[in-house]
């Protein structure tokens, strides 16, 4: 455990998949912590919880959680901390919402429904025998998740020991996260929202199909750098802290124009294809089974966000969507 700011502490927790950690924080608010985000969903985040409840960080208790948003290494243990430690969960309606019902959905649902996407966007039938077989993999990632929860919106301020802390609501990366500034200390927690070295994922999901997140992400790199200063101590869920918000803020923009320019260039032809097909054009190396879901959905957002800016048509033919580029006759 690392004290990053005054009263801010950095704890990182291992995690079972190729990202293979996450960062988590504590805040100091007089004999209590407050948490943000749990890890991963597994019986080992526990044990690393109560170990560190019990040892470096035993000078306070829990006393409070936010989580910024569903995907199971930030809500995964949400309602095991809730129910260990008698405390009340904070987050976005959305996202306490969305999570929870996914928890809920069973291996057969989740599976049809995520098959019936994975067919009409292309992904060939051996492919998605090997993922139908899964199940519902968001709940295998996942505890139980918590009963009840404190709403957080926009614009709310907590305070947490004796400073304030703005909540802001970001979308893209997913529905509604939650991130949180402190305009006295100059930092900045969002989640998975800026990342250094790599790029949060951009993506259309089964249960979101015919959303367009790359707006509503592109957007919300704008509105952070109009609010925060250059100086900002960036805290985010993996990789480092960092200094450097504003450039960061440019590069991952500039990522978003290359893999347009991109997808652009591979439909200069006039084809008409499906996301599966032009998948390779943003992510040239082979895909695995357990990153299926990251690599198509953000094909998809890049493909729709095209749709929006009127570059490309998207079609239904014979039960399948394809994206051809408007200027071809």
């Amino acid at each position: 455990m690392i004290e990053v700011a005054d009263g801010v502490f950095w704890v990182r927790m291992a995690m079972p998949i190729s990202l293979d950690h996450i960062n988590l924080w504590l805040l100091a608010d007089g004999d209590e912590w407050v948490v943000v985000d749990t890890g991963y969903g597994h019986d080992e985040t526990c044990d690393l919880w109560r170990q560190l409840f019990s040892g470096v960080a035993a000078s306070r208790k829990p006393g409070r959680l936010i989580c910024t948003h569903h995907h199971p290494d930030h809500f995964g243990q949400a309602g095991w901390l809730e129910r260990e430690y008698d405390i009340p969960v904070l987050m976005s309606e959305k996202e306490w919402l969305l999570g929870t019902l996914l928890a809920r959905l069973s291996d057969d649902r989740f599976a049809a429904d995520q098959d019936r996407f994975y067919d009409r966007n292309g992904v060939p039938q051996d492919l998605r025998h090997r993922l139908h077989t899964v199940g519902n993999e968001y709940r295998n990632r996942l505890g139980t998740p918590p009963d009840t929860f404190q709403r957080l919106r926009d614009g709310d301020t907590l305070s947490i020991g004796g400073r304030d802390w703005t909540i802001m609501m970001m979308e893209g990366h997913t529905e509604e996260l939650t991130g949180l500034y402190c305009p006295s200390l100059r930092v900045f927690i969002p989640g998975d929202q800026v990342l250094p070295k790599i790029t949060p994922n951009i993506s259309v999901h089964w249960f979101m199909d015919g959303q367009e997140p790359l707006s509503d992400y592109l957007k919300s790199l704008d509105e952070i750098g109009e609010h925060l200063p250059e100086d900002t101590l960036v805290l985010p869920s993996h990789k480092l802290p960092f200094y450097g918000l504003h450039p960061r803020l440019a590069d991952l923009q500039r990522h978003h124009a290359d893999r347009l320019a991109v997808l652009i260039d591979a439909m200069a032809d006039g084809q008409a294809r499906d996301a599966w097909q032009l998948l390779p054009t943003i992510f040239p190396r082979a895909i695995e089974d357990e990153h299926v879901m990251f690599a198509l959905g953000e094909s998809i957002a890049h493909l729709a966000h095209l749709v929006t800016l009127g570059k490309i048509d998207r079609l239904r033919e014979g039960g399948k969507v394809l994206y051809r580029i408007r200027d071809a006759e």
